[in-house]
């Protein structure tokens, strides 16, 4: 717990450092805005490469797979030495998904909530 209080104020300091190393004055903001107008003007980009949409699709399902194989992980542990309250939610959300796939079956198979009335 001590670990992880001197990591998180570390971090805020840190952050804290890097915003009061780099102040922002009146003449280094025109600089900016008179650099960002030549390079719209001068680009003809439009956006973004296919390899930097791979690049970020991969980002994007890579990073969450990561955390879950960690959580199932955990959850499976946690199941094989019985803890009762990981056996309960369990089963509540089997049955929450079971009865939606079922409800999600009949009204496919009956045309939708209101399908089948005379449209």
């Amino acid at each position: 717990m001590k670990k992880l209080l001197i990591i998180l104020v570390c971090l805020f300091s840190f952050n804290s450092l890097t915003y009061a190393s780099f102040p922002i004055t009146e003449s280094s903001s025109s600089d900016v805005s008179s650099a960002i107008s030549f390079q719209m003007a001068g680009d003809g980009d439009d956006g973004p490469s296919l390899i930097e949409y791979i690049i970020g699709g991969i980002l994007f399902f890579l990073i969450p797979a990561f955390g879950l194989y960690f959580l199932i992980r955990a959850w499976w542990r946690a199941w094989k030495d019985d803890v009762r309250w990981v056996k309960i939610v369990t089963y509540i959300l089997l049955v929450t998904v079971v009865l939606s796939l079922l409800l999600s079956l009949i009204f496919y198979l009956e045309g939708g909530l209101y399908g089948g009335m005379g449209g």
